[in-house]
């Protein structure tokens, strides 16, 4: 029932795969490449954590995020008909398309995860990534939550969309740069909008997770996990959009 989305996921993932794949290859062999300066980096190299990767890797998938989250939107262009005649409700089809795609970026998560780990230890000379499952578990976890939240604003913005999908994730992230910098800009017409763009930017990806953010320790009630709720929002508008629609 699943294997249209499986089709157009598997395109999406196997394309990351072999850029992450091919860059970690190319930056081992830069480290061994003949002329280039060997040094031992273990002593000088802080111990890298996998909370620190997987924060890494989960900015890099929001990127894939924004293509998969045009995947629910996709089924309205010519192949809405087909989808609505499956024995399964509108609401289970569109939760099993996010299923498919949430597997995928977990996927991709891991893999970037491991790629940064191997690149990490052989620039180091030796092991340098703790291996502190326990610990990191809760970072982990919550830093996960950015590739879901893009996914979410992505597809509740296109699911009732039949053309032009791709415009919105053409402009989403220019978009949510321009909404994290606005309150910053010192000028009378737009600081005077600085409230609503501060309001917005609790749901803003960037904002959000950004490095700078006062308290970047993870918390019960921290960002990141506040980000796991408006996903989970946004995913819900996307579904009640998606079964609206006719035919």
């Amino acid at each position: 029932m699943w294997y249209v989305p499986y089709l157009r996921v598997r395109h999406a993932v196997l394309v990351y795969a072999c850029i992450a794949v091919g860059l970690s290859l190319v930056a081992v062999a830069l480290r061994y490449w003949p002329g280039a300066v060997q040094m031992d980096h273990h002593d000088a190299m802080p111990d890298v954590t996998i909370a620190m990767l997987i924060a890494g890797s989960a900015a890099l998938v929001g990127g894939l995020a924004t293509v998969l989250g045009l995947n629910l939107a996709a089924e309205n262009d010519g192949h809405l008909e087909v989808a609505w005649t499956k024995p399964i409700t509108r609401e289970g089809y569109a939760l099993g398309v996010f299923a498919v795609d949430i597997v995928a970026m977990a996927a991709c998560v891991i893999l970037t995860a491991v790629c940064g780990a191997v690149i990490a230890d052989v620039y180091a000379g030796g092991q340098v990534v703790r291996l502190g499952f326990a610990h990191d578990l809760a970072g982990s976890l919550e830093t996960c939550g950015l590739p879901l939240l893009v996914y979410g604003w992505i597809a509740a913005a296109t699911a009732s969309l039949k053309r032009n999908r791709g415009a919105i994730a053409g402009i989403f992230w220019p978009a949510m740069l321009v909404c994290a910098t606005l309150p910053h800009v010192p000028v009378a017409p737009i600081a005077a909008f600085g409230p609503v763009f501060g309001a917005f930017n609790l749901l803003n990806p960037i904002t959000l997770f950004s490095v700078s953010k006062a308290a970047p320790s993870p918390s019960l009630f921290g960002p990141e996990l506040w980000a796991w709720l408006i996903a989970a929002a946004l995913l819900a508008a996307a579904i009640v959009q998606w079964r609206r629609l006719q035919l």
